[in-house]
């Protein structure tokens, strides 16, 4: 294994070249939107535009992440929870992003009980433009917020594979306990077939070696079920190392569930260890994670019962060696805290160390009971062979009071609401969600600045507790676009997915940009996306008019090879135009000559054709624009406009 490292998460080790095709992103707390847009899609979908510019840049970076979602539509999918019993990373409030859900497909987990999604996988779908493919797997601590990314540190394992043209079981099977994990998620957000893709990935994919996973899932799991998939602690069984002696286990996580003696002890057994060979790593009183650290006072007295070891993370800033350090470019002045899980097996020389989302909880890794196990979290963990454990100079408390602990904690809500979700077809907006008490049920859509209260829950399932309302739904989409449900004193809003025909989706406006604009903009950077220009940022320029001679300047090397100089003529500068105009009808003629080489997915070769279609529109705009400065110059781009048309008689529908 290679050291550990001291990165960014946020990052990819897919080739600068390659365009992703699918995403699966689960987190804890809901996803924050401004970290999606601001940060993590302009990564992933590769913007050329800035989300922190003003004026037009702004308008430009708005437009491009909308094209871009639309292109992506329902390939990017965001899984989380809508229970909890952590301490909130921050209070998520609405934000002006949230019009992205309507490409991006958010689900909870919980349609077929009560089910707490806390674990932390990202699965991304690359492709290079030679055809090769990748799937980059990422699992870490880290939820989808801005306070996790920036105030947190955290613990993360990524991987880069090379897939094959074709699935296998064997290839599937050899991921473990993975795919049937991806498999469980879907079937609990309410879609067992939304994450079948990424299930396929698996199967094209061969695990790395030395890598195993262990995952919970919510439910009650006999000894029988057990033995076919290993939840929970039953899965630690596969991953510690084999030989005589017990194992002994290294612990690092910032919560620590509720705790006794007996529970202690079949948690140890079930990778045959003790307690006794048991090292917690806590902090002080006087630390300043205090308040994110949660250990129960009654937990402390179980682990010092049964033997097990406290080891102390130091804070102390003046020493020269800091303890609490987790690498030498760990600076003092960093006040992050930390969020990273970490279990390290030992068994005489043999060692694994799990990076995992599993606090050190029955809640994530099961109560048990005769064998069996009853799991409430979606946990993930990954284990790599031989890796060191990166806090062996750690010494234990020499004082147990001085063990920074809590009297309780706070006791697991079980929400009335439990999950929903809704989707627009363009006529009616079904919603559907989870209620134990469908009497106090009541809805409401959101749309802009209007609310309208709706009724007339249709039971869909009799012992899950599954509602349906279908609310007529004709007009425009306005942001925010949102179902607030209500039950008793919960509140909760959920995001409705734009399920309406691509030609549909195309029309809906953006927040922050003027419709008046709209088209131009969009009109420039699909010139932009085939090697088109837009105009600078410091020109005065009418979007809707003007001089196209500013807005595409003539360089030195176009007036040189037409041999021409300063002129109040506007010969050669339509000429230059219409070059450009014509070499962004090349450029995509030749994105659809490699479209038919590589055979690439469905979805390409319809954005190919539809990118097609809206720039013979764009280019008869644009004629209309350029024809403001006089008739010559509107020619380049009527003579495209004609040449594309003729380009899609002869598309490659197949």
């Amino acid at each position: 294994m290679d050291a550990i490292g001291w990165e960014s998460l946020l990052r990819t080790d897919a080739p600068p070249e390659c365009t992703l095709l699918r995403a699966l992103f689960t987190t804890y707390d809901r996803a924050d939107e401004r970290l999606l847009v601001e940060h993590a899609l302009p990564l992933f979908l590769k913007l050329g535009h800035e989300p922190g510019g003003e004026g037009a840049e702004r308008h430009y970076f708005l437009i491009e992440l909308d094209c871009r979602l639309r292109q992506m539509h329902d390939r990017i999918v965001v899984i989380s929870s809508n229970t909890r019993d952590e301490p909130a990373d921050e209070e998520v409030v609405d934000s002006a992003y949230q019009w992205i859900w309507r490409s991006i497909r958010h689900l909870t987990v919980g349609s077929r009980g009560r089910a707490v999604q806390h674990a932390k996988l990202w699965l991304l779908h690359w492709r290079s433009p030679t055809g090769t493919e990748y799937l980059e797997i990422v699992v870490s601590s880290a939820n989808l917020t801005l306070a996790a990314l920036r105030g947190q540190l955290q613990a993360a394992w990524r991987t880069l594979i090379e897939l094959r043209a074709q699935s296998s079981g064997a290839r599937r099977a050899g991921w473990g306990i993975l795919t049937d994990f991806v498999v469980e998620l879907a079937s609990s957000a309410g879609d067992p077939h939304s994450l079948d893709h990424f299930v396929e990935l698996l199967g094209r994919s061969d695990c790395p070696e030395g890598v195993s996973f262990v995952a919970s899932v919510p439910g009650s799991h006999s000894r029988a079920d057990l033995r076919h998939t290993p939840w929970g602690a039953a899965g630690l069984a596969k991953i510690t190392p084999a030989g005589n002696g017990p194992t002994s286990v290294s612990i690092m996580a910032p919560y620590v569930g509720s705790w006794n003696s007996d529970a202690l002890d079949q948690w140890c057994s079930s990778f045959g260890g003790m307690p006794k060979k048991l090292r917690l790593v806590c902090i002080g009183k006087d630390h300043p994670w205090q308040r994110h650290w949660l250990l129960p006072a009654a937990s402390l007295s179980a682990l010092l019962k049964s033997g097990a070891s406290l080891i102390r993370l130091r804070r102390d800033p003046a020493a020269q060696h800091r303890s609490d350090a987790f690498h030498e470019r760990h600076r003092k002045e960093d006040d992050r805290w930390s969020h990273a899980k970490l279990y390290h097996f030992r068994r005489g020389n043999s060692r694994r160390l799990l990076v995992t989302s599993a606090n050190f909880s029955m809640a994530a890794w099961g109560k048990s009971d005769h064998g069996a196990l009853t799991i409430e979290n979606f946990e993930l963990g990954v284990c790599i062979e031989q890796a060191e454990w990166p806090f062996e100079h750690l010494e234990r408390f020499g004082d147990a009071n001085d063990i920074a602990t809590v009297a309780n904690l706070a006791t697991r809500s079980t929400p009335t609401i439990t999950w929903a979700q809704a989707a627009w077809d363009g006529r009616q907006i079904k919603v559907e969600c989870r209620c134990r008490a469908p009497s106090e049920l009541s809805g409401e859509l959101c749309t802009g600045t209007e609310t309208t209260r709706f009724a007339g829950w249709a039971r869909l399932d009799t012992t899950n507790d599954l509602y349906r309302a279908n609310i007529p739904y004709a007009a425009e989409w306005l942001s925010p676009f949102v179902i607030g449900l209500a039950c008793n004193d919960e509140r909760l809003r959920i995001p409705i997915f734009d399920e309406r025909q691509l030609a549909e989706r195309e029309i809906t406006l953006l927040p922050e940009v003027d419709e008046a604009l709209m088209q131009s903009l969009r009109d420039q950077l699909l010139f932009e996306e085939y090697g088109g220009g837009i105009a600078p940022d410091d020109q005065d320029l009418d979007p809707l008019g003007g001089d196209i001679v500013d807005q595409l300047p003539i360089d030195e090397d176009d007036i040189e090879a037409t041999g021409a100089g300063p002129s109040d003529s506007y010969a050669v500068p339509a000429f230059v135009i219409a070059r450009r105009h014509l070499a962004v009808v090349d450029s995509w003629s030749g994105a659809v000559r490699e479209l038919s080489k590589r055979q690439e997915e469905d979805f390409r070769r319809v954005h190919l054709r539809r990118d097609g279609e809206l720039l013979v529109n764009a280019l008869l705009r644009q004629a209309e624009r350029d024809g403001t400065s006089g008739k010559t110059c509107a020619l380049g781009a009527g003579l495209a406009a004609e040449e594309m048309q003729i380009r899609l008689q002869h598309f490659p529908e197949e």
